[in-house]
C-alpha cells in the first residue's frame, strides 16, 4: 500500500508499506544538481552534498561517521543533474534514529571554510578518478559538448578551477535558494506505516522553509559534433549520441525495448555482431542518457584503434538494418522479457522501491503501479519500434566521442562527414 501525505510545510511524502520486508529504505530527494548550476558555480551541488556529511551544530563528521555505523553503515548520497538524493536503507527499530540524523544533516550543516578546505582536496581527487577513467571521460566530455553552454552539459563533480573557489558562504547561499520544501520530497519504503513516522518526519524536517521554487530548464540545443582526447592508453573508446527523448515521454517503453535489442544483453544486435562475431571489442553496449528537457541515445565501444573503421561500418549496418526491417516477434519479446525481469526483480528490492517512487513522483507526478507499467511494455509492437527509428535515429542529429590512442585513428574517422555516412 502506498500512502501519500505532505508535512506542515508542504514537504511531499511518500510511504509504501511491505509487511513482509524487516529493512526500511528513506530517501530525501532535493530537485537540484548541476543542471541548476551556472558556469561560475558549476560543481556546487556536489560540494553541498559532500559537506552535509561534515559538521553540524550538534555533530562533527567523526560522530556523523560512527552514528552511521551505529546505524548499519548504509547511509549515502549522490548528485546527478536534475537531482540530489540522501538516503538512509536500516533495520526498521533504526528508522527514527535514521531520521532524526538525516534531518540535522539537512537542517543544520554549517558549511565552515576549514571542513571545506579539507572537503575540496577530496572532490578534486573525485574530479581526477573520473578524468583517469576514459569510459567516463567519453561519456561526460561527449554530453558537454552534445550541450555547450547549457546548464545540462555540465560535469557534474565541475571543474578543478570553480570548485576551488567555492567559499562556505557560497554553500550556505545555494542552499537557501535550493533546499526549500517545494524543492523536496521524502520516500519510505518497508514494513513502516506513514502513522508510525509521521511525528519523526515532521521534526526532522516540518522546519525546512518554503522557498520561490525552480522552473524547468529550456531544453538545450543539439550540436552535432566530434570530441576527441588524446590518452596514453592501450583502448581507444568510441561512444557516438542521437538526440533522443526526454525521460518522460510516452515512447520511453519503446525505446526500452530498441536499447534491449540494440545494446542492452548478450543476445543484442551489437553485441553479437560486433564481440562475438567479429571480435572487435570486449564492451559494446547502448544506454539511453535521458532528462526532464532532452536526452540522447549512446552507442559505446572500448576497441584497439585499428579496429575503429570496421567497428564503425557494423554500428551503421545495424542502425540501417532496424530503420530498414523490423524486428521480428520473438526479438521483441525477449527485449520486453529482459525489461520486465529487470522492474519485476527491482520491485522485490526495498531500495529500488523507494528510489521508483520517487523517481516516477518527481517526473510524472503519479505513481503508476508496476502493473500498468508491465501492461504498457506488453503492448510495444514492430510498428512503434519503427516509428522511432523513423522520427529519431538521423544521422545530421548524431555526436562522436572518440578517448584515447589517436595516433593510429586515420583522419577521415575525424570528421563528420565521413563518420556520418557509415549510418
Amino acid at each position: 500500500m502506498i500512502e501519500q501525505h505532505q508535512l506542515s510545510n508542504g514537504i511531499h511524502v511518500i510511504c509504501e508499506q511491505v509487511e513482509y520486508a524487516h529493512s526500511v529504505a528513506l530517501g530525501v530527494w532535493v530537485r537540484t544538481g548541476s543542471a541548476y548550476e551556472t558556469e561560475e558555480n558549476n560543481g556546487i551541488a556536489h560540494m553541498v552534498e559532500h559537506m552535509v556529511f561534515k559538521r553540524t551544530r550538534k555533530r562533527d563528521a567523526r560522530q556523523i561517521a560512527d552514528e552511521t555505523a551505529d546505524i548499519g553503515g548504509n547511509l549515502d548520497a549522490y548528485t546527478s543533474k536534475e537531482f540530489t538524493s540522501y538516503y538512509v536503507w536500516v533495520l526498521k527499530e533504526n528508522l527514527a534514529r535514521s531520521i532524526e540524523l538525516l534531518g540535522d544533516m539537512l537542517n543544520d550543516s554549517l558549511f565552515l571554510d576549514e571542513d571545506l578546505k579539507k572537503e575540496k582536496d577530496i572532490v578534486m581527487e573525485e574530479i581526477d578518478m573520473y578524468k583517469d577513467s576514459p569510459e567516463d571521460v567519453v561519456h561526460e566530455m561527449l554530453q558537454k559538448s552534445i550541450w555547450k553552454d547549457h546548464p545540462l552539459g555540465y560535469l557534474i563533480s565541475g571543474e578543478r578551477e570553480t570548485v576551488e573557489s567555492f567559499c562556505g558562504e557560497d554553500l550556505r547561499n545555494f542552499v537557501k535558494t535550493y533546499y526549500t520544501s517545494e524543492n523536496m520530497l521524502i520516500s519510505v519504503a518497508g514494513n513502516v506505516c506513514f502513522r508510525e513516522i509521521s511525528s519523526q518526519l515532521e521534526e526532522a524536517f516540518g522546519g525546512i522553509k518554503r522557498g520561490d521554487g525552480i522552473c524547468l530548464l529550456k531544453p538545450p540545443v543539439f550540436y552535432p559534433c566530434v570530441y576527441q582526447e588524446e590518452k596514453d592508453i592501450e583502448q581507444l573508446h568510441l561512444n557516438l549520441a542521437y538526440q533522443s527523448i526526454t525521460s518522460v515521454a510516452e515512447e520511453r517503453y519503446a525505446f526500452s525495448v530498441l536499447n534491449a535489442i540494440l545494446g542492452g544483453g548478450a543476445n543484442s544486435r551489437l553485441f553479437l555482431k560486433l564481440r562475438e562475431e567479429m571480435g572487435l571489442a570486449y564492451s559494446v553496449y547502448t544506454y539511453g542518457s535521458t532528462f526532464q528537457t532532452a536526452g540522447l541515445f549512446h552507442m559505446y565501444a572500448g576497441l584497439n584503434a585499428n579496429q575503429l573503421r570496421p567497428a564503425i561500418e557494423a554500428m551503421g549496418q545495424e542502425i540501417r538494418m532496424l530503420k530498414k526491417e523490423p524486428p521480428k516477434e520473438d526479438e521483441i519479446a525477449r527485449a520486453r522479457e529482459q525489461i520486465k525481469t529487470d522492474l519485476i526483480i527491482q520491485g522485490e528490492n526495498i531500495k529500488g522501491r523507494m528510489n521508483s517512487n520517487a523517481r516516477k513522483q518527481l517526473l510524472f507526478h503519479e505513481i503508476m503501479p508496476l502493473e500498468d507499467t508491465l501492461i504498457k511494455m506488453n503492448q510495444i509492437h514492430a510498428e512503434q519500434l519503427m516509428e522511432c527509428m523513423e522520427r529519431w535515429f538521423h544521422k545530421e542529429e548524431m555526436a562522436f566521442a572518440l578517448v584515447g590512442n589517436l595516433t593510429e585513428v586515420p583522419e577521415e574517422l575525424k570528421e563528420m562527414a565521413k563518420l556520418r555516412n557509415f549510418f
